[in-house]
């Protein structure tokens, strides 16, 4: 899969930006990949042969690169950091949802079928 050598390489290419910030390169990284986890779901229908499969494939870009599911997973991420009081859990939330908003505007301008940036 090319695109996710794409998303790799972006992710990288901010690592300059992110400063030293502990765990926050490796959240942008990380990001970078959680929005294509959608497709193991539409896999596991299609080798399944279960009844969603033809629906599966509908999963894609959806959940996983809308801005809702970002903010949700900055917010766990900076509650968490707030609880065990160590600031590197709120930076791994951040750069997660940096990750993931990178990887989903790079879907934007790649393909052309589109993406749920606002799903549902």
């Amino acid at each position: 899969m090319a695109q996710a050598g794409i998303h790799g390489l972006v992710g990288m290419a901010v690592r300059k930006a992110a400063g030293r910030k502990e765990w926050l390169i490796l959240g942008i990284l990380l990001g970078s990949f959680v929005p294509d986890m959608d497709n193991v779901g539409v896999a596991v229908a299609t080798l399944t042969k279960m009844p969603i499969a033809a629906a599966a494939g509908g999963i894609h870009r959806t959940l996983t690169h809308s801005v809702f599911f970002m903010a949700a997973v900055v917010i766990v991420f900076y509650l968490v950091g707030l609880w065990r009081k160590d600031t590197r859990w709120g930076n791994l939330g951040i750069g997660l949802g940096l990750g993931m908003l990178l990887h989903s505007l790079l879907d934007l301008f790649i393909w052309f079928n589109g993406v749920a940036l606002f799903w549902p």
